[in-house]
């Protein structure tokens, strides 16, 4: 099957997806100055040049703020300028080491130039750092699968259905370079399907089938997807 090429949402104020390699990023303060909001506003409206600049002007006021600069980072990020990304995300490690957010932000980066062993370890400081953000789990998943890892792709996503039961859903999924997108989709919906979200999973199987998967088969003879077989919806999608 052909792989599409990455397109990663920054997560400002709108829902951040990229086949499980989400950027993230939490408010900079509870009292945002005019140009952090000036910035927010130009993220909404995706105005990424615009945005660069208020953020740029927050942190000339604010130098030491660990969250302008991993917004910054973002801006960036969503304008492809993956360099630009990096050192600001870098620079929001120097300033904060224990981000766990920007080293999630890190992993998006490797994950998208298909440098899944340096994205898996980004991940994992993330999750270390913070074992309660769901996303951070559910991109470790996607960069073990890209890796060939199933067993702990599905263990990973285990852990973020666990979290967070809408972890797989979002606006603007799409794949990541080097991902068949459709085996990704499956096996979203057979760690669903296993943990008894069934209307998830077969949200995520009808995905996968759309995009070409085909062997009912190996659905059919899974008995973790016993409960969904028996559904009617999945004979209507056959």
């Amino acid at each position: 099957m052909r792989t599409r090429t990455i397109a990663l949402v920054a997560g400002i104020g709108l829902t951040a997806a990229a086949a499980g390699a989400d950027v993230s990023g939490p408010s900079p303060s509870a009292n945002p100055s005019e140009a952090v909001k000036r910035a927010e506003v130009q993220v909404a409206r995706e105005s990424w040049d615009a945005a660069v600049a208020a953020y740029k002007e927050a942190i000339v006021a604010n130098p030491e703020d660990a969250a302008l600069h991993n917004r910054l980072g973002i801006c960036y990020q969503r304008m492809g300028d993956a360099k630009t990304a990096r050192k600001a995300y870098k620079k929001a490690i120097d300033l904060r080491a224990d981000y766990a957010e920007v080293w999630n932000n890190l992993g998006t980066l490797d994950h998208a130039r298909g440098k899944y062993k340096q994205a898996i370890s980004a991940y994992s400081k993330a999750i270390r750092l913070d074992p309660r953000t769901a996303v951070f789990y559910r991109n470790l998943g996607s960069a073990w699968l890209a890796r060939g890892d199933v067993p702990r792709a599905i263990e990973a996503w285990n852990e973020a259905h666990r979290l967070d039961p809408a972890v797989f859903e979002g606006k603007g999924i799409v794949a990541v370079a080097g991902t068949d997108l459709a085996r990704q989709y499956y096996l979203y919906a057979k760690v669903l399907a296993a943990r008894g979200d069934t209307g998830r999973a077969l949200q995520y199987l009808s995905k996968a089938l759309g995009l070409g998967f085909r062997d009912f088969s190996r659905i059919e003879n899974d008995r973790d997807f016993a409960s969904l077989v028996a559904d009617p919806r999945y004979a209507a999608m056959k």
